[in-house]
C-alpha cells in the first residue's frame, strides 16, 4: 500500500480473473499438476461474473479484461465421474478419454455474459489454450475468435514424433487440424488474427535434427519465434527423471539427452533469422548433416556467408520499424510477423 510507483509486471494482469485450477494434461516436463493438482476445481459463473462487476468499477478500468482463464483455458467445466469419488486414474491420460465431460461450451458462454455486463467492452482469452481439447468445429472456432485480441497462445512445443511422444504432446497433425480451423475462420477477418504457438529446445529425446525438422516446419507454414523456452528440469517430472538418468521411465528405454553447447545449437536453430546466432546455426547444419540449408534460396534457413551481427538495442530499433513483436505469429502478412 506504501508503494505508489507503478508495477510494470501487474499491469498486464489487472483486469484478469482466475477462473479456475488444476491441469490434467499431463505434459512430461509439466510440474503444474504437483501445487495445483490435476482435477479441475472451477468457480462457479456466478463468482466470476461478480468479480467482473467489481473490476468494472474500479478506477482505471477502461473496458477490458485482459482474461478469464487458468492454466488451460479451455479446461474451465471439465468434469469427470471418477474425480468426485476416487480421484484422478493412475494413468492420468485425461485428455484422451471419453468419460471427461468437456466444459468448452460453459466456458465460451461465460466470456459472452461478462461481456454484457454494464461498463465491459471485450473480454479477452489471455491464458493458453489447449488445442487438443477443441473440437474441429467452425461456430466453436468462431466463438473463441470473438474473444482473442489479437493473438492466441497454444503450445505444441514441438513436431517431431519421437520429441512429442516424450514429452506426452499431441502429434502435429492434432495441431495441424486445429490451425487448419483457425486459419479458415480467419478469411475475411479484420484485422486478422495470429496463433502464438509456444515451442521447446533441449528436452530429452530431442537432437539437433530434430530442431531442424521444426524449423523448417516453421519456415514451410509461415511461422516464425524470437523467444523459445529452453527445457529447465523440474523435480518429480518424467522429463526431469529422463534427463538425469538418460531413461524413459514409461519404457525403460535410453533416451538421449541434449547437454552443453547442443543446447545453445538447438535453441539458435528455432531463431534462424537472428544472425547473432549464426555460428551455432552454421555448426548445428554441419553437424547434421544439412548444408543444403545454407545458401541464398529461399528455403535455406541461413546464408553461406555470415552476416552483419545485429546488437540487441538495432535489433529492438529494427522491431519497432518494421512493426514487430515478440514470440511467435503466424506470418502470412510478413510485415506483421512476430
Amino acid at each position: 500500500p506504501s508503494y505508489q510507483e507503478p508495477v510494470s509486471a501487474l499491469e498486464p494482469i489487472r483486469f484478469s480473473i482466475t477462473s479456475h485450477r488444476g491441469c490434467y494434461g499431463n505434459c512430461s516436463f509439466c510440474a503444474l499438476a504437483m501445487h495445483q493438482g490435476a482435477i479441475i476445481q472451477s468457480r462457479s459463473t456466478e463468482s466470476i461474473l461478480r468479480e467482473v462487476d467489481q473490476i468494472a468499477s474500479m478506477p482505471g478500468f477502461k473496458g477490458t479484461i485482459s482474461d478469464i482463464g487458468g492454466p488451460s483455458v479451455n479446461m474451465y467445466g471439465d468434469w469427470c465421474q471418477r474425480w468426485e469419488g476416487e480421484g484422478t486414474c493412475p494413468d492420468r491420460e485425461c485428455t484422451t478419454c471419453s468419460n471427461r465431460k468437456p466444459g468448452i461450451s460453459r466456458y465460451l458462454d461465460l466470456l459472452d455474459a461478462a461481456t454484457a455486463i454494464h461498463r465491459v467492452k471485450h473480454v479477452f482469452i489471455g491464458s493458453g489454450l489447449r488445442y487438443d481439447l477443441i473440437p474441429g468445429d467452425r461456430q466453436i472456432m468462431d466463438r473463441i475468435c470473438a474473444h482473442v485480441s489479437g493473438q492466441l497462445k497454444v503450445a505444441p512445443e514441438h513436431i517431431a514424433p519421437d520429441v512429442t511422444r516424450l514429452m506426452n504432446k499431441p502429434d502435429v497433425r492434432v495441431f495441424d487440424g486445429f490451425r487448419d480451423v483457425f486459419e479458415e475462420v480467419q478469411k475475411g477477418r479484420t484485422p486478422q488474427q495470429f496463433l502464438i504457438p509456444y515451442l521447446m529446445s533441449g528436452h530429452p529425446g530431442c537432437t539437433i535434427s530434430d530442431m531442424i525438422l521444426l524449423a523448417e516446419y516453421l519456415r514451410d507454414h509461415r511461422l516464425y519465434t524470437e523467444q523459445v523456452q529452453d527445457f529447465t528440469p523440474t523435480p518429480m517430472t518424467a522429463s526431469t527423471c529422463m534427463y538425469a538418468t538418460g531413461i524413459d521411465p514409461a519404457t525403460m528405454e535410453p533416451v538421449y539427452i541434449p547437454k552443453g553447447e547442443e543446447k545453445k545449437i538447438q535453441r539458435a536453430i528455432l531463431h534462424w533469422k537472428n544472425p547473432n546466432g549464426y555460428d551455432l546455426i552454421r555448426t548445428g547444419l554441419e553437424q547434421a548433416g544439412r548444408r543444403d540449408l545454407m545458401g541464398e534460396r529461399s528455403d535455406c534457413l541461413i546464408s553461406s556467408r555470415r552476416p552483419p551481427v545485429q546488437s540487441r538495442i538495432s535489433g529492438e530499433i529494427n522491431k519497432r520499424e518494421k512493426g514487430r513483436g515478440t514470440g511467435f505469429v503466424t506470418s502470412a502478412p510478413r510485415r506483421r510477423n512476430r
